[in-house]
């Protein structure tokens, strides 16, 4: 059997405006320093990123911390975020708070957080952030807001994206867009469990279905889309209202997907160097599970450390993205 030569990827790469500074420098026994908290990272005004950090001042060779002193220059008292700047100038636009806005960058991996309470299996996915700095404006590398990612992922699954008028449509309609479940190597031999899509354009799609199948190893590169949007609600009826009308109400859309926009043309077959083997993926899906039972019971009993929000698993075949679940 072919043994995993390579180390595997998983990095995402922000580059934007700081819209929120949640960092703090900490003490903590037998640690040390500590820079831990959250960046929240703009692309533009409705999109943003969430990246977690917990960065000790010393490595574990015991050596200063180089991602520490980086993370220092960008903690809240040395930086202006949009949301301090919208709080201190009432009234400003977000055109002009992203302006006045900190221009920074951070790298990132994908995390996933599962537990199972029940019958009910519950997935989130998170940006773990290990290094981040000031944007340095330069001809050859200008200010690009984006967000992209490059991981190499087992492809455990392929299936077809459907969309569903309502809870009762038990067929839904294609999109033409396909949901790849990827599985990414974790260092305790665990993996995470991440779906990315290919959609139509460019022929994704249509390429990944003609050329990859479940036990492949492959390399993606795409874009996170992170887009929190209002809409005007369609069952809005003011006339059927008594009183003070209560107004347009609306409804928040959360769109959270990885999209894929380049892959490997030729995917590792089970078997040639560098594949994710069969072998690696069964005892990483058994830690996963037992890890997310785990999780299971320190919910129900309260004691559940992970991000709040959570979903139930899905109805139909395909997995859809748990969209207000991804904390990025």
């Amino acid at each position: 059997m072919a043994e995993q030569k390579k180390t595997k990827q998983n990095s995402v790469h922000i580059v934007g405006y700081l819209k929120e500074n949640n960092l703090e420098q900490v003490s903590i026994q037998d640690k040390g320093e500590v820079i831990r908290g959250s960046l929240i990272i703009a692309v533009d005004e409705t999109s943003n990123y969430k990246v977690q950090f917990y960065v000790p001042a010393v490595t574990k060779n015991g050596e200063d911390s180089k991602d520490f002193e980086l993370l220092s220059e960008i903690l809240p008292e040395k930086t202006e975020s949009i949301a301090h700047y919208l709080k201190s100038n009432p009234g400003s636009t977000y055109e002009t708070a992203s302006q006045n806005a900190t221009k920074i960058w951070a790298l990132a991996r994908f995390e996933e957080f599962a537990s199972i309470v029940g019958e009910r299996s519950r997935s989130m996915v998170t940006l773990k952030g290990f290094k981040a700095g000031i944007k340095q404006e330069t001809e050859e590398s200008p200010f690009n807001p984006h967000a992209e990612f490059t991981v190499d992922i087992f492809v455990n699954k392929i299936t077809v994206e459907k969309e569903y008028a309502d809870e009762d449509d038990e067929i839904g309609t294609d999109t033409g867009r396909l949901i790849i479940e990827g599985l990414i190597p974790v260092f305790d031999e665990s993996v995470y469990s991440i779906d990315f899509i290919a959609p139509a354009e460019g022929g994704i799609a249509e390429f990944v279905g003609n050329t990859y199948k479940q036990g492949d190893t492959a390399t993606l590169k795409g874009e996170l889309v992170n887009i929190d949007k209002k809409i005007l609600r369609e069952d809005n009826n003011e006339e059927e209202f008594f009183g003070v009308p209560a107004g347009p109400q609306y409804k928040t859309i959360f769109i959270r997907e990885r999209v894929i926009r380049g892959l490997s043309k030729k995917p590792i077959h089970q078997g040639e160097t560098d594949c994710i083997t069969l072998a690696a993926v069964k005892t990483g899906l058994a830690k996963r599970l037992t890890k997310a039972q785990e999780n299971g019971k320190r919910a129900a009993n309260g004691t559940n450390n992970a991000p709040s929000k959570t979903t139930s698993a899905p109805k139909a075949e395909t997995k859809k993205d748990f969209a207000e679940d991804m904390d990025f």
